[in-house]
């Protein structure tokens, strides 16, 4: 894996990871610089990210019938003029425009990092150098941003935001002008549409519980008692376990073939979920949380990868990353309409362990190819 290769689709990834990444500061923005209620601002993050989900999931069929890049700079155009319009934005409905504007090119972007990602070779290797390298530069602005808002006012962050992705935006220009038309599945097959469904619902099962523990692990945090010092700390640390988990599947991604380090990851989500719901504990809980740092990015990277592997063509891959945000974005509403965290730590590991056992054929399936292509 040549890190000359990677550095243009980790810009790319970045980009399209703005609206996920950004959502506290777009919502912040919305309340504290256009007086919006909670209720408002929590629709314009629900416009945004919603509007990455769709794009990714709709726009792989136009990139393959225009795989050059300039709808990679269309898009990136796009992500641009969303966050600048956000700057001079005082009302709902000019907000939520801008942020609909803003999710579709970043979601344009992601489906087309994606595609592109899919037809390399060790696509979970080259997810987690990603996902490493964009959680530390998204850490790095995340703290400079609350310094230019507090001097500068919302108006400055956003257009801070703008000009970032604009100084960024010119790596497009080194990423390849190839998207696979026609490429084959494993072992020289069609697509797999069976396993393919198989990782869908597993998707869709798991995910609303990576969701809702993260939305709420502030809410825990403080409920096991943790002062708001002890909480940026604990979040902090998460952050540099998300680092560590991606940056390991960077290094094995998938030598010790497929089921091993995907079930393994599945495995220390379960006690990550159970520590973090229902550790009655600062201990238990930060033992949770760091858990869950650990295979936050990782779980991302082997799902991606896997679906990369049954599509090199990588339309799967990009319709995957567009529909994984919607079952994420449904956990913190299914968390917060349920209560009672605690109670819910069971239930929780229950239903990622049976994910795990749905997965498991696939992947041991998988492997078996590998293997055999090998001999």
């Amino acid at each position: 894996m040549r890190w000359a290769g990677v550095a243009p689709l980790a810009a790319g990834t970045f980009l399209g990871m703005y609206p996920m990444m950004t959502t506290p500061i777009l919502i912040g923005g919305a309340m504290d610089g256009a007086a919006m209620t909670s209720e408002q601002a929590g629709w314009i993050g629900t416009v945004s990210v919603g509007a990455v989900a769709m794009a990714s999931m709709l726009l792989p069929g136009v990139l393959h019938r225009f795989p050059g890049r300039l709808p990679l700079y269309l898009f990136a155009a796009l992500l641009i003029v969303g966050y600048g319009g956000l700057a001079i934005s005082t009302a709902f409905p000019a907000f939520a425009g801008f942020a609909l504007i803003g999710g579709v090119g970043s979601g344009g972007l992601l489906a087309g990092m994606a595609m592109r990602i899919a037809g390399k070779p060790s696509p979970d290797r080259i997810y987690g150098t990603i996902y490493a390298s964009a959680t530390i530069a998204f850490a790095l602005l995340l703290f400079a941003v609350p310094v230019i808002d507090g001097k500068y006012g919302t108006g400055a962050t956003f257009l801070t935001l703008a000009v970032v992705a604009l100084v960024v935006a010119p790596a497009l220009v080194f990423v390849s002008d190839h998207v696979v038309n026609d490429a084959l599945g494993p072992a020289g097959a069609g697509t797999p549409w069976a396993m393919v469904a198989i990782v869908m619902l597993v998707m869709v099962i798991a995910f609303p519980l990576y969701g809702g523990v993260y939305s709420f692990c502030e809410r825990r945090a403080v409920a096991v008692g943790l002062s708001p010092t002890g909480v940026g700390t604990v979040l902090g640390a998460t952050t540099l376990m998300t680092v560590i988990g991606s940056a390991m599947v960077a290094w094995i991604g998938t030598r010790p073939g497929r089921t091993i380090p995907t079930m393994v990851t599945m495995v220390i989500a379960t006690a990550a979920y159970g520590l973090a719901l229902g550790g009655g504990s600062v201990e238990l809980f930060v033992i949770g949380m760091l858990a869950f740092g650990l295979i936050q990015m990782a779980l991302n990277s082997y799902f991606f990868g896997l679906a990369s592997v049954l599509d090199p063509g990588g339309r799967i891959a990009a319709f995957l990353q567009g529909l994984s945000l919607i079952p994420y974005a449904f956990g913190a509403a299914l968390f917060g309409t349920l209560g009672d965290l605690p109670r819910l730590a069971i239930p929780a590991m229950a239903i990622n362990i049976a994910a795990a056992l749905i997965l498991l054929p696939t992947l041991l399936r998988l492997d078996r190819a590998a293997e055999a292509v090998r001999a």
